[in-house]
């Protein structure tokens, strides 16, 4: 059985003519007729009832239809999925990111992916930064974008930064803190910081919070819903709350390192393969860095 053979098949039983498959298929009749006549042989059944110069399904025909549509449509995808590997295109992909970038931009990505790449299956996971290289590191996913710690804690995974992503000391405009002139490390110490959670070999964590009065949750976005309802203060990036500066709703604190720039980019095991489909991402966030903090 001949992919050509059900694909001929398919197209006379479309067209009701051999001739008028034999057209449209770009082929003469005499081809389409002797494939026709080798499919049904090798099949041992007659698939078409001739009258003339027309041509209707047998019931056996008639039954596999639809099965030869399904053969077609899985052949195709995997001359595609062929033609991609040889094109240097993943065929699958799995992607962790954290949540220092806005939703939007995810969301806008993810369509421009499956417009780009329609026979590349892809999963995105969201993580809290600390747990993304070993994420990478144990094969759970094959690239991770977030903000890169200060050092490699992971052994056999490389670092590619895309840009910098401005991180900021906030609260509340109703906070006692924002009401300060100036804080200090002491007043950071002696309210409520809403820290960054996550999950390593041993237990549940917060990241490097600088107050001994904690809250930790895993997502940039779940501190930022906590400093707006008045929780604590955070440290939080500033792409997921310039609306609320400029509302006035947060504010940033006066404190001598309430800002500063941190790395943000991709995290890959040292041995993957950059395909098209990472490379093309990669690109299209470093873009996206490069423009919002002109």
């Amino acid at each position: 059985m001949k992919i050509s053979q059900i694909e001929i098949f398919l197209q006379i039983c479309q067209c009701g003519s051999i001739a008028e498959a034999a057209r449209k298929l770009n082929k003469s009749r005499t081809t389409v007729s002797a494939a026709l006549s080798a499919f049904e042989d090798d099949l041992g059944v007659q698939l078409l009832e001739r009258s003339g110069n027309k041509v209707q399904p047998t019931d056996i025909g008639e039954a596999i239809n639809n099965d030869c549509e399904r053969l077609l449509m899985i052949a195709g995808d995997i001359q595609n999925k062929c033609s991609q590997h040889l094109g240097g295109v993943e065929s699958t992909l799995r992607i962790a990111r954290d949540d220092t970038l806005p939703e939007l931009l995810w969301r806008q990505l993810v369509q421009q992916m499956s417009e780009r790449f329609p026979n590349t299956s892809i999963s995105i996971y969201v993580a809290p930064p600390p747990e993304l290289e070993q994420m990478v590191q144990q094969n759970i996913v094959d690239v991770a974008y977030s903000l890169l710690p200060g050092d490699h804690r992971v052994s056999r995974v490389n670092h590619h930064e895309l840009g910098q992503v401005r991180m900021m000391s906030v609260a509340c405009k109703a906070h006692p803190l924002s009401r300060l002139r100036k804080v200090s490390s002491s007043d950071l110490e002696r309210y409520t910081e809403i820290a960054l959670a996550y999950v390593d070999d041993e237990s549940l964590k917060a990241a490097t919070p600088r107050s001994s009065n904690f809250i930790a949750l895993p997502f940039y976005e779940h501190l930022r819903d906590a400093v707006l309802d008045g929780a604590g203060w955070s440290y939080v990036p500033a792409l997921l709350i310039n609306d609320h500066l400029r509302e006035g709703t947060i504010t940033v604190l006066k404190h001598s390192k309430a800002m500063n720039w941190q790395p943000y980019g991709e995290i890959v095991d040292s041995k993957t393969q950059r395909g098209a489909v990472i490379s093309w991402l990669s690109d299209q966030l470093e873009t996206y860095l490069l423009e919002a903090n002109r």
